[in-house]
């Protein structure tokens, strides 16, 4: 009989997130024993998130049992609706027992920090999509997880996460990234 995977329940922001968590199982298959186990949340404010992925983990711990970890994906740019601050979200979730895992300002300023010698780059939402279909030409949001494993390695994850503490925290909680 096979051992049974560690489960990690993930809830994100949108399809782009959740193709994200995806690509990273298919990347954890190869030398790890775990299962991303994804939940759409569809937006929202950071409270409401927040809400919506405790409740559903709820749901799930019950029917399927239990998880190691449980994060929370969302992007930075969301705090311009004012529901809580990034600070406040952090402090909720661990309060909840979720890791926050916030993207600086969205998911494609992740993607961008993913291609080479992007690591360092931090632009604001307005111009971040723009510089990242400057540098991946065929970029269409959202990139499922077949597009993001031809365009990225683990490498590039794992070099994009030197210069993003959230990243960093979660490829080391799901055993992706050993703690340096």
């Amino acid at each position: 009989m096979l051992p049974l995977r560690t489960r990690f329940f993930v809830a994100v922001e949108g399809e782009s997130e959740q193709s994200f968590v995806r690509w990273v199982q298919t990347l954890s298959d190869a030398n790890l024993h775990i299962h991303l186990d994804s939940f759409l949340l569809g937006g929202g404010g950071y409270k409401t998130m927040l809400e919506n992925a405790a409740r559903e983990h709820k749901r799930r711990s019950k029917k399927s049992g239990r998880y190691k970890n449980r994060f929370l994906i969302v992007d930075s740019d969301r705090a311009d609706q004012g529901d809580c601050s990034i600070t406040q979200l952090k402090r909720d979730a661990h309060e909840a027992g979720f890791t926050a895992f916030v993207q600086r300002p969205n998911h494609e300023g992740l993607l961008l920090r993913m291609l080479p010698g992007m690591e360092r780059e931090n632009l604001d939402r307005a111009s971040v999509e723009r510089r990242l279909k400057s540098q991946w030409e065929t970029y269409k949001k959202p990139a499922n997880a077949y597009i993001l494993a031809r365009q990225f390695s683990l490498n590039d994850l794992l070099r994009a996460a030197n210069f993003d503490a959230d990243l960093q925290a979660f490829l080391e909680a799901i055993g992706l990234r050993s703690r340096s």
